[in-house]
């Protein structure tokens, strides 16, 4: 029921069963001979169904956070500003097939960014002041990304993308948390300043 606005139960057991074969079998170093590929079977068959369990732990903590965070959206019709760009957050981090198109490593936070937004609009109406004040700090950033990602795509091969720039998506969603709800901790220590460096050594690619 809760994976309704992204898809079928069918979908959904599909994109589990994609990402656990991934982590179970296509973990680097790819095996290189017919042995290796049998050793590497016979331990992935006995890591099936606990890895199967912990993926499907973790889509529901993100759809749990998902729905939480749906009942407070609706305060956000008095600011158009913070709507459309929480919807752009949503979008980036929850497409269609989130499940098994977002690196694990990246899934594994997803439930914390959803509930920074769900702290964020808390906060909104005690100090919109100070929201606005962060989301100066951030738009900047956010613009620059947009635009290297553009130019990325724009290349003769658009599915080779510099790996920095996707690096550099991520560390903004940790600037987020770092901005509106800062009670959440962050995994890596993450500032403007530091993302604008980053943005400085990307220029022209």
């Amino acid at each position: 029921m809760l994976f309704m606005p992204f898809g079928t139960q069918q979908e959904l057991q599909q994109q589990i069963l994609a990402t656990t074969f991934d982590r179970c079998c296509l973990n680097d170093p790819l095996p290189q001979s017919e042995k290796e590929f049998t050793a590497r079977g016979k331990e992935a068959k006995n890591r099936l169904l606990l890895v199967a369990q912990e993926i499907a732990r973790l889509v529901m903590a993100i759809l749990a956070e998902y729905h939480a965070l749906q009942k407070a959206l609706p305060q956000l019709k008095s600011n158009a500003q913070v709507a459309q760009d929480v919807r752009a957050q949503l979008e980036w981090l929850l497409p269609k097939r989130f499940v098994a198109d977002t690196p694990y490593e990246r899934l594994q936070h997803v439930p914390r960014y959803l509930k920074a937004i769900s702290l964020r609009i808390e906060k909104l109406r005690a100090n919109p002041a100070r929201d606005a004040q962060c989301m100066a700090q951030l738009q900047p950033l956010l613009q620059a990304w947009q635009k290297l990602r553009q130019a990325q795509q724009g290349k003769p091969d658009p599915r080779i993308l510099d790996p920095r720039i996707e690096e550099l998506a991520w560390l903004l969603q940790e600037l987020r948390v770092s901005l509106f709800a800062q009670e959440l901790k962050t995994p890596v220590i993450v500032s403007v300043k530091r993302l604008e460096k980053m943005l400085a050594g990307l220029k022209g690619l």
